[in-house]
């Protein structure tokens, strides 16, 4: 069987709370403890970036999941951005490979995420493309976290 390199659907909501028992409720599965990781959020676009606490939970189901962003910051992740998909979630092996393939593409980069500012990106989220649609890849150094996160519901330390 192929590992589906499709993940997840990531969606910034207003608040957190809410939204897990809203959608907990309404898709009958249950999520993840929440976590709150410091992040470094950068638009190369614009040049600027923050660090930015990101809360995020994910649903306790099949792929593809539901992954839940507390609305916070000025970038990708504000509240402009809030209550409906903002990304489709992939994994990537090659992060730095795909950000030249998008930009032979034409596709612009919306934000850099990284775990501090002076480290690489271990995510990608793109402009909207032709359709309107974002991706979000995924560094695959953070799958086996991510994946334990999943099935036990806590973010592992």
């Amino acid at each position: 069987m192929l590992t589906p390199s499709y993940y997840h659907i990531g969606i910034v909501v207003r608040n957190h709370e809410e939204a897990i028992e809203h959608y907990a409720n309404l898709l009958d599965v249950k999520f993840t403890e929440p976590t709150d990781t410091v992040l470094c959020i950068e638009n190369p676009a614009t040049q600027q970036s923050e660090n930015l606490k990101v809360v995020a939970a994910y649903s306790r189901s099949r792929p593809p999941y539901l992954e839940l962003i507390q609305a916070g910051g000025n970038g990708i992740f504000s509240e402009k951005n809030a209550d409906h998909i903002l990304y489709f979630g992939i994994w990537e092996s090659d992060l730095e490979g795909r950000i030249k393939k998008l930009t032979e593409q034409g596709i612009g980069i919306e934000a850099l995420i990284r775990p501090a500012c002076d480290k690489p990106a271990t995510a990608v989220i793109t402009a909207p493309d032709k359709m309107g649609v974002r991706m979000e890849y995924l560094s695959t150094s953070l799958r086996l976290a991510t994946e334990a996160w999943v099935i036990t519901g806590k973010y592992p330390l």
